[in-house]
């Protein structure tokens, strides 16, 4: 599992240096993705609206496998959701270790600066604190956002790029 130093910070994977492209940047400028732990409880729950969808875009980004920014709080998320739904411990740690077992997740650790930046974002756009963590790794990588979350969706718009699923997809096709 690769871990990522931010622009100015080094190189790992090649993901710094702008190698990776797709069409959700615009033809050939390099894309980074973060998705936010609503996505994949989402694509979990058959049952959900738009859970298709997040399960098209896990395939998708996990099947080639795509070069996916995590912050390590996804792990935590993932496992106490599926735990408190299902009043499954086992169940939740089994599914938070699949996430991380998948092809391409570059993995970021909450450190002090992550921390401070985290803080930054979401006390200035009003944010939850899980919520400020996911902004600060995508804001960080320059990477683009991708969440259910509508907080997140509408207050992050004018600071970093934003998407759900739906759109995510639509620019990964292009």
């Amino acid at each position: 599992m690769g871990r990522l130093r931010p622009y100015g910070g080094g190189n790992s994977s090649g993901l710094a240096s702008g190698t990776v492209h797709a069409g959700c940047a615009g033809r050939g400028q390099a894309i980074m993705l973060v998705l936010d732990a609503s996505v994949h409880l989402n694509a979990l729950n058959p049952f959900e609206t738009g859970s298709e969808t997040s399960q098209r875009l896990l395939k998708q980004l996990f099947g080639k496998p795509w070069p996916v920014i995590s912050p390590t709080l996804l792990l935590v998320e993932v496992a106490a959701a599926v735990a408190r739904v299902f009043n499954d411990s086992q169940r939740g740690m089994a599914i938070a270790q699949a996430i991380y077992r998948l092809p391409g997740q570059i993995w970021v650790p909450l450190d002090e600066d992550l921390a401070l930046e985290a803080a930054q974002l979401a006390a200035v756009h009003r944010l939850q604190g899980a919520d400020g963590i996911y902004a600060a790794v995508a804001y960080r990588y320059h990477a683009a956002l991708i969440t259910l979350d509508r907080q997140q969706l509408e207050r992050l718009a004018s600071r970093l790029a934003v998407l759900t699923p739906d759109q995510a997809l639509e620019r990964l096709q292009r």
